[in-house]
């Protein structure tokens, strides 16, 4: 909250902010001892598609289900319900709240291998718990989309600014919002390998198809909170 005093008048502005959307990077050793696991994923023909359960128009790729107990997810996975439960308390406390007790459940788990023309559409995450996060990380990342940065001038004249980057909308939103005073309601994200995304189930995203080689790796998972109480026949 900003606070001033003019003389006689007090005037407070507060802050209503959207979401959170937490961001965390992992140590490069990690990067490839998920990168070899997804690798035998993709070598194997009897990995189990994930392709009828999510909306990617993965043609030339692959939507493959990722095992939990590999012991080469284990260490991302701890980071995964460590970066959650950091992402539970930090919105409690911003909302003046507290969480009744909980638990995580990492409940799905799933590799999307793009290629060129491959996409995803607008779409959000669904759950048989209504209390989820959600997120991505990037493992693998074509030369061509490496670094990009993306400013409204490169938005017009078909510069291919928008290939390959994930968008995240939680509201309608124009050129106009800042000059209108109204917050952003949509991000972007440049994939950088090793950097991993966390949101609630419901935002909606989406990840524009690139053009050229390479392979564009991310792995997605949903996180589900689960409240040890009588939260749902008592709800607080």
């Amino acid at each position: 909250m900003t606070e001033e005093t003019y003389g006689d008048v007090h005037f407070d502005i507060k802050q209503h902010p959207a979401l959170n959307i937490g961001t965390g990077k992992i140590p490069e050793p990690m990067v490839n001892q998920l990168n070899e696991y997804c690798d035998e994923l993709q070598d194997n023909e009897n990995s189990k598609t994930y392709d009828s359960r999510l909306v990617g128009e993965i043609k030339k790729g692959k939507q493959l289900r990722v095992n939990e107990d590999e012991p080469r997810f284990w260490p991302f996975k701890k980071l995964l319900k460590d970066s959650a439960n950091i992402y539970v308390q930090h919105f409690y406390q911003a909302a003046g709240k507290q969480p009744s007790p909980y638990h995580l459940e990492i409940n799905d788990v799933w590799t999307v291998h793009q290629y060129e023309s491959d996409y995803n559409p607008l779409h959000d995450h669904g759950s048989e718990y209504w209390s989820a996060l959600s997120g991505f990380i990037h493992l693998k990342v074509p030369d061509q989309i490496k670094g990009k940065k993306i400013e409204q001038k490169d938005l017009h004249g078909a510069k291919g600014a928008m290939d390959g980057v994930t968008a995240l909308h939680w509201g309608t939103t124009s050129g106009r919002d800042i000059p209108t005073f109204k917050y952003p309601q949509c991000d972007f994200i440049v994939p950088e390998p090793g950097v991993f995304y966390l949101f609630p189930i419901w935002l909606d995203h989406l990840v524009y198809p690139f053009v050229g080689e390479g392979e564009r790796r991310t792995i997605s998972w949903n996180i589900n909170v689960v409240w040890d109480d009588d939260f749902y026949e008592n709800p607080i």
